[in-house]
């Protein structure tokens, strides 16, 4: 079984971790635009494994105590990549919601 601390510690890893892939995602697309590239694989990562991964370590993290001598650094990037994440699922969410309910047309 793992402590409080390796628990404290993975997390901040993976969403440390997660964080990294998805803005290194960022050049991916865009060079991948830039040069006529399949983008797929970017976007697959960023929004369906490291943007959830990232929100979810957050957010468990956020929910464990902190020990007193803890840097405040912690809790502020994991409030950070809660909300940003947050806020980008949610918008995942609503045009997933949207595209079901046929409120984007198809090509004209």
């Amino acid at each position: 079984m793992l402590t409080g601390d390796t628990w404290r510690r993975l997390l901040r890893t993976t969403f440390i971790g997660s964080s990294v892939v998805v803005l290194l995602c960022i050049p991916w697309v865009l060079s991948a635009e830039a040069f006529g590239w399949n983008q797929r694989p970017a976007h697959l990562l960023q929004s369906f494994i490291a943007i959830p991964a990232a929100f979810v370590s957050s957010v468990t993290f956020l929910f464990l105590r902190a020990p007193e001598e803890a840097p405040k650094w912690e809790r502020r990037a994991a409030w950070a990549v809660c909300v940003l994440s947050g806020a980008w699922l949610a918008m995942l969410l609503w045009g997933c919601v949207a595209l079901a309910r046929g409120m984007f047309p198809g090509p004209a």
